[in-house]
């Protein structure tokens, strides 16, 4: 057991609320359409939109992440966010769980996808991937396992059908660098479209599980490939392959990760 205890002036419902607030707006589970307003936040916004949006999650999120950053929280184990679900469903039991199902997508969001945005540059970007994506794997895991502190969150049915919000649960698979995190997400994407299939309408979600199907494609190729991601060689010093040089010589893919000299 972790004797680390998260910081409840930080991690509380106030923080995941706006944590939904900010990377949803008004972006509900019911809809059957994709907001693209909301998801060109997430993939494919201008550099001043990005810059924009990367400065609402500094200043909403900065500090929480600094609250279990690699200083203070070394051992980056999963127990603390566990522990946090598993109090939501103690003091939230109605509508089969929902606001623990909540605090998971937003300790979810919090970790694999906050991170990202606060953090571009190669000193920040180690923190990234050697320490909240740890923890952002761990929870997904966790999530999905018969241990976890509340049953399959991401399969609530308040978002079973909405990609946009289900996805993000499974993100810290794409992330990982593992061969056998990406052969269970394409486990679990599959299912999804099994789902998807059975229902009408819901075209919104069928066209996001599309593309994010296509992009676990792309990211999937390079982990074949290279065993890990190239472009993430030069936050984490290490010497890139032939192969790799020429791979991002030839404009190889990065994800939207800027890279440093």
């Amino acid at each position: 057991m972790s004797a680390f205890a998260l910081n409840k002036d930080i991690f509380n419902p106030a923080l995941y609320k706006e944590v939904q607030k900010v990377w949803f707006q008004d972006y509900t589970p019911d809809k059957q359409t994709i907001d693209f307003d909301v998801v060109k936040k997430w993939f494919g916004a201008s550099p001043d939109e990005r810059h924009a949006f990367d400065a609402t999650c500094r200043a909403s999120f900065a500090q929480a992440l600094d609250a279990i950053g690699p200083d203070k929280f070394p051992s980056a184990s999963v127990e603390p966010f566990l522990r946090e679900i598993h109090d939501a469903a103690q003091r939230s039991p109605e509508n089969e769980g929902a606001e623990a199902a909540w605090t998971a997508l937003s300790l979810a969001l919090l970790l694999d996808q906050m991170p990202r945005n606060i953090f571009r540059t190669n000193d920040g970007l180690v923190k990234v991937y050697t320490h909240y994506d740890k923890i952002a794997y761990a929870l997904s895991t966790a999530l999905m396992s018969a241990s976890a502190p509340i049953a399959r969150p991401d399969l609530h049915p308040q978002w079973r059908l909405s990609a946009a919000h289900r996805l993000w649960f499974y993100m810290p698979l794409v992330h990982s660098e593992d061969v056998e995190a990406h052969n269970k997400y394409d486990e679990i994407i599959g299912e999804f479209a099994k789902d998807l299939e059975r229902v009408e309408g819901h075209e919104g979600s069928k066209k996001f599980l599309e593309q994010a199907t296509q992009s676990e494609r792309e990211h999937r190729e390079l982990i074949d490939r290279f065993g890990r991601y190239p472009h993430r060689n030069g936050a984490l010093g290490r010497s890139s392959t032939e192969e790799e040089k020429m791979h991002m010589a030839a404009g190889g893919m990065t994800f939207g990760v800027a890279q440093e000299e």
